[in-house]
């Protein structure tokens, strides 16, 4: 006798849409770690907390309108842009668990003292995209 229940849950987004989205979060997580690879150590320097501060600041009004300019972009509505930013933020979650595990080599021009940093920005960043696709309208 089955003591739980279940709950499917359709979504709402094609396969095709899927796909992009996914395409797109993957797109923006290796130019993002592209980017941090060549000045990461301008702007995550520990000994340097006004600029670090400002990009913790910057950070939430630039990944807010990423994604609210990619829900906008392929139309997406309600249900649609949660699963949308679920959708944008996977690829990079998975990119960046290897690339934060293997900070030293993936990222030479920063200090280890920048590590704790950059994992912060990155939750920062990928909980930004997550509570637009809840709140956005």
């Amino acid at each position: 006798m089955a003591t739980g229940s279940q709950v499917f849950v359709r979504s709402r987004l094609s396969t095709s849409e899927t796909r992009v989205l996914l395409g797109i979060g993957l797109a923006i997580a290796l130019v993002a770690g592209l980017v941090f690879r060549i000045v990461g150590h301008l702007v995550l320097d520990p000994s340097n907390p006004v600029v670090v501060a400002a990009i913790f600041v910057l950070t939430i009004p630039l990944m807010w309108g990423l994604a609210v300019a990619v829900f906008r972009w392929r139309g997406l509505d309600g249900v649609e842009r949660r699963e949308g930013a679920v959708l944008l933020v996977v690829p990079g979650m998975l990119v960046d668990a290897v690339s934060t595990a293997l900070f030293s080599v993936v990222y030479p021009n920063m200090s280890l003292a920048a590590a704790g940093l950059f994992g912060g920005l990155l939750l920062l960043a990928y909980a930004t995209v997550l509570v637009a696709g809840f709140l956005s309208r």
